[in-house]
């Protein structure tokens, strides 16, 4: 796949195309209308109802649809340096996101995330659900520390909430045409109905392709070629007081799942790969090799029942309304392989023995309102309190398989050679083991006929989880401005959790229970967590747009099971605790034509739970401990300016996160160390980039004829941090500097819009990941996260 090649005769082709589809008639002197010198409200429901983000006491980043749309992004993580202090990937089998340098790999079944995701009020216990509702979005919003008093558990990073657009009471069709020079292009078309007085539907679809983002030099295909086939609705009924929202989603994606690839392997080792793929190479470029054709298959599907009934008067409150939210979901991961060792040799696969299930049910009821006085005392307050009910189950079902015994012993032998801490120099027969790898190999292959009698005709074993998680909360939270202006926010959520599992692991062979340190057994665990999430804090508003905050929080995240249990070592963990303050201020200036947002913060995590690889579990196997804890310090500044000269604006923000672990004395230590632990008390935490920021110019203007043209240029930031918790040197990603451009034709009624985006102009080469080369201590394999430069064209229909 060469991405280096010029431009793809498609884009300009679709350009051509869609300018003269769309191009408008001349406007009329009466219809042209002036560009906006006051910036937008935007409305949040970052505490359960609707308010200005100038009125919210919590740091909050957003992200608006067009921007979305306009940006030339195809996921949710093209978007993550937008905004301070967030990093995210999302995939069709797992979400890893990030705030604030807190976060959880999504490498074991059994994790819990540590931002919760939430899509139009409803909790997704999965952060990948998001995938499938990445188009046809309102607004992003990013609510930055631990939010468990209103959103429960598993939100001690922060949450990240989700509105996606609602029915209009019109008839109107539209969509996304989107196509790009590295092979992704999307149809996500919408249909708009004004059925009857009161009812409107919205049915949305999103169908995209992807020729890969990386090759495949052994198998000859493309990997981490996402392909989507979604639809999604929206049936909303308005009859004054009453407001029902009901909607649902299926979702088919799929691809090629090698994403790994060696970028660093001793010269015994490289024999041994070239072997098996003369084409092998280990450099960080678009091109990988592996042996295992790695499938990820998953479907997702759900429905949600939103109920708001308003009580205005009730018990003489001035306004109140009860809201019940029912959902149902499921992710159907119907396909997941693993290249264990990451290279074209087979020696380790890891593939479901069947499809693995995640479904989830929940039921929230809140009231919520707004009353000028309590009993005539004080100047206001606003309120929510509500129950919450979730039940999930899922299973977790692998098998590990050792898959050619010549080429395992060929593997093993060319890693012990190039092991650092091994003898380098060793030799049999005064033959270096470098070159007795492959003959090594072959004489296994000859003797495994005779073998099989003592270790078994197939080395494997599969290993289980059934889960059930029931969690039961109540909930509530008051702003109360005991005088004008000047408001106490006491807020507090209690919970209670209990968890059932199941685990197996049963062999097949001797070699598995010797390499990865298994041991069948099966054994029933029952785990049960009490929740108390409080918070507390002051906030004085001097004006409707304008409000300064301290607020003292507390969010929780459960504790549970280890999925991939090789053997009866770790199978549990226990759940972390975050306690935050944080100073905010917030305000519009210049009579509206500037947005600005500061936060100072200190956060400390106890029991802090980490993925890691740990030699009790099996090399094979990730499994999450907890550390003993760590603090993350910091804050964020954004600023949207409507300038003095017309049509020019500008966006920025900026965050720093100084994360660390306070105390985390037995580490796991890097593969080449003698040790097998380490102390990284005081050391950075991983995924943790202390900086991040952009800087966004832009310059709209009306064109001759009435079309509205916005010129804008991304210049995106981001730190060094390091990919791994073992914190080797070989895993530290460099900051880079991403710079994108854009260039945006339009109606100025929104009927249409052309957008041309040029992203990453500046080469930016990134990981989200790098691990060690299971059982060859001083290989690396990364997952790129970059695309490389990437020109697109995005034509929008709204009519």
């Amino acid at each position: 796949m060469d991405r280096t090649r010029p431009a793809s005769s498609r884009i300009v082709a679709l350009a051509l195309l869609a300018l003269g589809a769309v191009s408008p008639a001349p406007a009329r002197a009466e219809d042209e209308e002036s560009l906006p010198d006051v910036l937008p409200e935007v409305i949040v429901t970052a505490q359960k109802f609707a308010q200005s983000v100038e009125q919210v006491p919590v740091s909050v980043g957003t992200i608006d649809g067009e921007l979305m749309q306009q940006s030339g992004a195809t996921n949710f993580q093209d978007l993550q340096t937008y905004v301070g202090n967030v990093s995210l990937s999302i995939s069709p089998t797992g979400g890893d996101f990030f705030i604030r340098g807190f976060g959880t790999l999504s490498t074991n079944a059994g994790f819990e995330p540590s931002v919760g995701t939430v899509v139009d009020g409803v909790f997704y216990g999965r952060s990948n659900f998001l995938s499938v509702f990445f188009n046809d979005v309102q607004r992003m919003e990013v609510l930055r520390g631990p939010q468990g008093t209103l959103f429960g558990k598993n939100s001690t990073a922060g949450v990240f909430n989700l509105v996606t657009r609602a029915p209009a009471d019109r008839f109107g069709f539209g969509g996304e045409l989107y196509v790009a020079d590295d092979g992704e292009r999307a149809a996500r078309p919408t249909l708009n109905l004004a059925l009857g007085e009161r009812w409107s539907a919205r049915l949305v679809g999103n169908f995209s392709r992807d020729d890969g983002q990386l090759t495949n030099t052994d198998l000859d295909r493309p990997e981490v070629d996402v392909d989507q086939d979604t639809l999604r609705l929206r049936l909303r009924y308005d009859g004054g007081p009453l407001r029902v929202d009901l909607g649902g989603f299926y979702s088919e994606q799929s691809l090629n799942a090698n994403n790994f690839q060696l970028t660093h392997v001793s010269e015994p080792m490289r024999v041994v790969m070239q072997h098996y793929d003369p084409d092998f190479e280990d450099r960080f470029d678009f091109r990988n090799s592996a042996n295992v054709p790695s499938r990820g298959e998953t479907d997702f599907s759900g429905a949600n029942l939103t109920v708001d009934y308003k009580l205005d008067g009730l018990w003489d409150i001035d306004s109140v309304a009860l809201t019940s939210v029912s959902a149902w979901a499921r992710q159907l991961l119907k396909a997941r392989d693993i290249d264990g060792d990451f290279s074209p040799v087979p020696v380790i696969r890891d593939t479901l023995s069947r499809p693995a299930p995640f479904d989830q049910y929940s039921q929230e009821i809140r009231l919520a309102g707004h009353d000028d006085s309590i009993a005539g005392f004080g100047a206001g307050l606003d309120f929510v309190l509500g129950a919450y009910y979730y039940d999930s189950t899922f299973n977790a079902n692998d098998l590990f398989q050792l898959e050619d015994l010549g080429a395992a012993l060929a593997y093993l032998t060319a890693a012990q050679a190039g092991n650092p801490n091994g003898n380098a120099l060793l030799r049999i027969g005064g033959v270096p083991l470098t070159r007795l790898a492959i003959p090594v190999g072959r004489l296994a292959d000859l003797l495994e006929p005779a073998l099989r009698p003592v270790i078994g005709e197939r080395q494997a074993a599969t290993v289980t989880l059934d889960q059930r998680t029931s969690t039961a909360a109540l909930f509530g939270q008051i702003e109360y401005f005991i005088i004008e202006r000047w408001a106490l926010i006491l807020g507090g959520r209690v919970g209670y959790e209990h968890k059932q599992g199941q685990f197996s692991s049963q062999a097949e062979g001797a070699l598995i229970p010797l390499v990865a340190d298994q041991n069948d057994f099966s054994e029933s665990r029952n785990h049960s967590e009490n929740e108390f999430s409080p918070k507390a804090g002051i906030k004085w508003q001097p004006q409707t747009d304008t409000n300064v905050y301290l607020t003292w929080t507390r969010g929780y995240k459960s504790g549970g099971f280890n999925a991939l249990p090789l053997n009866d070592k770790n199978l549990e963990f226990e759940p972390e605790r975050a306690t935050s303050l944080e100073l905010g201020a917030k305000a519009r200036l210049l009579q509206g034509s500037m947005r600005v947002s500061a936060a100072l913060f200190s956060t400390d995590f106890d029991n802090l739970q980490v993925s890691t690889f740990s030699s009790g579990n099996g090399a094979a196997a990730p499994v999450f401990l907890n550390a003993a804890s760590a603090r993350s310090r910091g804050g964020e500044l954004e600023v949207h300016w409507l300038t003095p000269i017309p049509g020019v604006a500008f966006y920025g923000s900026a965050g720093y996160a100084n994360a660390y672990y306070t105390s985390y004395p037995d580490a796991p230590a890097p593969a080449t160390s003698d040790q097998s632990t380490q102390d990284l008390s005081g050391k950075t935490l991983s995924n943790a980039p202390k900086w991040t920021a952009a800087a966004i110019p832009s310059f709209t203007t009306i064109l001759p004829g009435g079309t509205l043209m916005t010129v804008a240029l991304d210049v995106l930031y981001r730190s060094q941090r390091y990919v791994d918790v073992d914190l080797a040197p070989e895993k530290l990603q460099p900051q880079t500097t991403e710079v994108n451009a854009r260039i945006v034709l339009g109606s100025q009624r929104g009927g249409w819009t052309l957008a041309f985006a040029a992203r990453n102009l500046t080469h930016e080469a990134s990981t989200d990941q790098v691990l060690d080369e299971p059982l060859a201590p001083g290989n690396y394999a990364a997952a790129r996260a970059d695309r490389g430069r990437v020109l697109s064209a995005n034509l929008i229909l709204d009519l």
